[in-house]
């Protein structure tokens, strides 16, 4: 019988790994609709940065005995927030739903952080590598935003 401290601990690895699965694939999705630098590097990046926090996770998994398997549960609620986005909205509205599903992950990562029953390491690796990644994406996504923003009104008023 597994204790009770480390159900918590791998359900809480499983959730966050299915929220990372679920923004990689969301990016690699984004990735057909983005076909000009510098918003495809970008998507490059974030899913590059997901995919790390991926493998983070999966440590904490193979620490515990645990293995990632290959029908993780993705949490569907980044690729929602995504979904039928970009062709009814373009871009901007794209990355805004791509900054709600950031947003949604860091949400995860603290509710971890207030979970008592949580070790320490997993919490360290949440704080210091998880949710900064996650914090750059959303800048960075806001960033991109906020300059397609700028070049559009450049254009309209040329």
């Amino acid at each position: 019988m597994i204790p009770s401290e480390s159900r918590a601990y791998l359900a809480a690895c499983r959730r966050l790994i299915g929220v990372e699965l679920s923004a990689s694939e969301t990016y690699t999705e984004a990735l057909d609709y983005f076909h000009r630098d510098p918003e495809q590097s970008l998507m490059l990046a974030i899913r590059a940065g997901h995919d790390e926090n991926i493998d983070c996770l999966g440590d904490h998994l193979m620490a515990q005995g645990a293995e990632l398997s290959p029908e993780e549960e993705t949490e569907d609620f980044f690729s929602k927030a995504v979904e039928g986005v970009s062709c009814t909205f373009g871009e901007t509205a794209t990355l805004l739903a791509l900054e709600a599903g950031e947003a949604g992950a860091l949400k995860e990562c603290r509710a971890v952080l207030n979970d008592p029953e949580l070790p320490a390491s997993l919490k360290e690796d949440v704080r210091g590598r998880l949710m900064p990644r996650l914090q750059r994406h959303v800048d960075e996504l806001e960033r991109l935003r906020t300059a397609q923003a700028m070049e559009s009104l450049m254009v309209q008023g040329a």
